[in-house]
């Protein structure tokens, strides 16, 4: 099942193109959209043609927020695909499946969430596992995952830790990490393109701001904020 966070607007109508993408390479897969609370409902009679479960239920809780309220509404897939509305499928993404999680990519955590940061005390109090500050976070977070993955973050509390403005996603990024490490993953191993620092980086594969993402097969995560809109 793809699970796709979406906030609207008509100047980046991204979703449209997301959709499309995946219905070309996934014609009969569940494709979820959670409207993350859009002034504009519009594109809904768009995406009605794709054959998308459209849950309408004004999400304030960003990417986090969507992903949980699918897994909670829809708790026996056997498989859950987490994206954003930003991002391209370019092809046939089922032999993701074989493996139990891939991020699309990781990072240093320390990064977002320092010692000095009231997250890391927040997880190790509302939580059944004490936060590690070095380790690797989720980038986006998007990550792929079989359900039994979800289903023991759910267990440690992972649910719990939503963001509610972008500062707090990052956070999310940074904790996200923690709770797959600690179920045992390896994140520099299950991330499919490497560590997004690197690659966004003067030599990086995706150079310096405004980030050319066009390399990553066989799915994207492209910057909204300054992408060419002839490439959608």
């Amino acid at each position: 099942m793809f699970v796709i966070s979406c906030k609207y607007n008509q100047k980046s109508n991204y979703i449209i193109s997301l959709v499309n993408d995946i219905r070309k390479y996934h014609p009969n897969e569940k494709i979820v959209v959670v409207d993350s609370d859009s002034e504009d409902n519009s594109y809904f009679k768009e995406l009605e043609k794709c054959d998308v479960i459209i849950e309408d239920v004004h999400n304030k809780n960003w990417m986090i927020g969507a992903y949980w309220y699918s897994f909670k509404k829809y708790p026996h897939e056997e498989f859950y695909y987490f994206m954003h509305d930003s991002m391209r499928v370019k092809d046939n993404l089922d032999y993701l499946k074989e493996k139990d999680l891939t991020l699309l990519m990781s990072f240093n955590r320390e990064i977002l969430i320092t010692k000095e940061d009231k997250w890391g005390y927040i997880i190790t109090k509302n939580s059944k596992y004490k936060y590690k500050f070095e380790g690797r976070g989720c980038y986006g977070p998007i990550f792929f995952c079989k359900n039994k993955v979800m289903k023991i973050m759910l267990d440690m509390g992972a649910d719990k830790f939503l963001p509610s403005n972008k500062s707090e996603t990052g956070r999310c990024e940074a904790c996200y990490g923690f709770f797959l490490e600690e179920q045992g993953y390896n994140l520099i191993d299950c991330s499919l393109f490497g560590d997004v620092f690197e690659n966004e980086s003067f030599n990086g594969k995706s150079g310096a701001y405004p980030f050319n993402t066009k390399w990553q097969f066989p799915v994207e995560k492209f910057y909204g904020s300054h992408l060419n809109l002839g490439r959608i």
